[in-house]
């Protein structure tokens, strides 16, 4: 007989808000630290910016690169899409994501941190490269698995999901954020990024319309 699974021990809700609440302070820390200082932080510093012990942050993420990974997974704008899309859930969801996205692409924070992380891949290429695939590489295999669901329904039509996902990345984000990040023109206000959310989920979604059947 196999032996039984080990329960998952149960954390009482306030212990959960605590922790909740110290990541906050965390994510928050290291953000300012590398808006102030650059990619190079240490631990020592985040602790001390956070309230928190040494001992403590590496018990929660293991090391800096995993550290910084979880900060920048922290701040992915993909929460809102449902786990099944359906044909009625199939636009919307896109159209809020699409609008989340740039919103979030939008804000100084984002911007500020996207220069300075260009300005240090030089010098620091590893910790740009570990930033940059624990943010935009973990958003495409998120949305490609999204998008790999819906066209397993029908509702679009099947191609390599990854290439999706990067195609409809892309198309939200146009020239934008390289517009903002060389303080270009750009749609600054919400109802200009509304209207090319909608322009770009419409493209996206007339390019992979799934078939008509045979009549």
């Amino acid at each position: 007989m196999p032996p039984l699974p080990t329960p998952s021990p149960i954390v009482p809700a306030r212990a959960r808000r605590k922790d909740d609440a110290r990541h906050r302070r965390v994510c928050d820390a290291v953000r300012a630290l590398v808006a102030e200082e650059g990619v190079h932080v240490s631990m020592d510093a985040v602790a001390a910016r956070a309230g928190c012990s040494k001992q403590t942050l590496y018990a929660r993420y293991g090391s800096r690169q995993g550290l910084m990974a979880q900060v920048a997974l922290d701040g992915m704008a993909l929460a809102r899409l449902p786990a099944m899309p359906t044909a009625t859930t199939l636009r919307p969801a896109l159209l809020a994501f699409a609008r989340q996205h740039l919103d979030h692409l939008c804000r100084p924070s984002t911007i500020g941190a996207a220069r300075l992380l260009t300005a240090q891949a030089q010098q620091f290429p590893q910790e740009v490269t570990e930033l940059f695939v624990g943010w935009a590489g973990t958003l495409q295999a998120q949305l490609a698995a999204w998008l790999q669901q819906a066209m397993r329904r029908g509702l679009l039509k099947h191609d390599d999901p990854h290439c999706a996902a990067e195609l409809l990345l892309g198309m939200i984000v146009g020239l934008d954020f390289d517009r903002q990040r060389h303080l270009a023109p750009h749609r600054s206000s919400p109802s200009e990024r509304a209207r090319w959310a909608g322009f770009a989920v419409d493209s996206f979604l007339r390019a992979f319309a799934p078939p008509c059947p045979l009549v």
